[in-house]
């Protein structure tokens, strides 16, 4: 359930306080090259890796990219020599990540990090507080690369940071030793955009997250519905960034209802053309005798889902012919049936905890009891705030 999800991103963010510009390190910007390393052994194989790695940020973080380029040689039992080279750039919640070996880039977005930067949230202390809370101890200073960073350790592994920046990651056990080292670190000056540049490949979209309409429908109700929940809490006197607040069954209602306003008020107005269309479309494309007039018959349906935010189930149609036309009817079937359910209970409740129970019976997977007189879903298994 979506507003579930939203709901959960939230709480992972409640803690951080916002500031005028969104930060992810202390500086504006800065280029650190590293030199790296990595030694395993045992007694039938030995393994050496050799290479370079870089970290590359600017508007604080809000464009970063991190790349690593290393060879690794293997001898013993077999002899092998192999190349492995890494890259992933953000720029502003759109993520890259270079497939060196199929020469594909696949284009997805960060939803978190989208929020994030609208809400100004300043991460610059986060790499310290996950050392924190994983149990690291700071047990000095070491100088590297002209810096004096502050030495964090836990278990088998050392990071040296630098207000934040790690100038330099060490893991060592038995048989085994890595190290990643800064060798050159710029801070605070203008960034070139070739250090930016991305390969010249075929870039992929995730269907999840690409930039169709319904994606960036979705982010961007992602987004305001963090502020509507923010303005609500301030209303009532709740600040959600408190380490001591208490979420009380009824808090959390309050929340789960304020997160979901915006989509509900969309189902309730979407959801019935939704099912006309759907209905319309398994006409259509029994009389369909080519892929052009399939694929047509699911447009309407598609810009329905745009507006809602919501992704159109994919249909193959190539080749098309009575089987497949069969298959997608079908499908066209069990959703007409479940978004059915969905907005059954969207017509009758104004709340979004009310849709989740009047569909799936309960709020919670946890929860033994329910409002008196629960409207009852039609079919197990059926969808409450998201239709898809």
């Amino acid at each position: 359930m979506r507003v579930i999800v939203i709901m959960l991103s939230f709480l992972a963010f409640s803690f951080l306080n916002a500031g005028t510009v969104f930060k992810l390190y202390k500086f504006k910007s800065g280029m650190i090259s590293y030199d790296v390393k990595t030694q395993s052994f045992d007694n039938n194989l030995n393994s050496e890796v050799q290479g370079v790695a870089r970290l590359v940020f600017d508007n604080w973080g809000a464009k970063e990219l991190k790349e690593e380029d290393v060879s690794e040689v293997q001898s013993g039992d077999f002899n092998d020599t192999r190349s492995r080279h890494t890259l992933v750039f953000s720029n502003n919640g759109t993520v890259y990540t270079v497939d060196y070996d199929d020469k594909k880039i696949y284009k997805t977005r960060d939803r978190d990090l989208d929020l994030a930067i609208a809400q100004k949230l300043d991460l610059s202390d986060e790499s310290v507080k996950s050392l924190i809370k994983l149990g690291a101890k700071k047990t000095g200073t070491e100088k590297i690369a002209g810096l004096e960073c502050d030495v964090w350790e836990y278990n088998d592994q050392q990071v040296c940071l630098y207000k934040g920046i790690p100038l330099k990651i060490v893991i060592k056990n038995a048989g085994f030793y890595s190290e990643k080292k800064a060798v050159q670190v710029v801070l605070n000056k203008e960034i070139p955009e070739k250090e930016f540049k991305l390969p010249d490949f075929h870039i992929i979209e995730d269907g999840d997250y690409s930039n169709d309409r319904a994606s960036l429908v979705r982010t961007d109700d992602y987004i305001n519905s963090i502020m509507d929940l923010k303005a609500e809490m301030k209303k009532k006197g709740i600040n959600l960034e408190d380490k001591n607040l208490t979420v009380t069954p009824d808090l959390e209602k309050d929340i789960i209802n304020t997160l979901g306003k915006r989509y509900l008020a969309k189902q309730k107005k979407y959801l019935k053309p939704l099912i006309a269309e759907m209905k319309k479309a398994k006409e259509c494309i029994a009389k369909a005798s080519n892929k052009e007039e399939a694929e047509k018959c699911i447009v309407p349906i598609r810009e329905i889902n745009d507006k809602l935010g919501d992704r159109t189930q994919d249909y193959d149609f190539d080749n098309l012919n009575e089987a497949k036309k069969k298959k997608a009817i079908e499908s066209l079937d069990k959703e007409i049936k479940d978004t059915e359910v969905t907005a059954n209970c969207v017509s009758k409740y104004n709340k979004t905890t009310d849709v989740i129970i009047c569909t799936e019976g309960r709020l919670n997977p946890d929860e033994t009891s329910t409002p008196a007189q629960p409207a009852k879903p039609t079919q197990s298994g059926s969808q409450s705030v998201q239709s898809k």
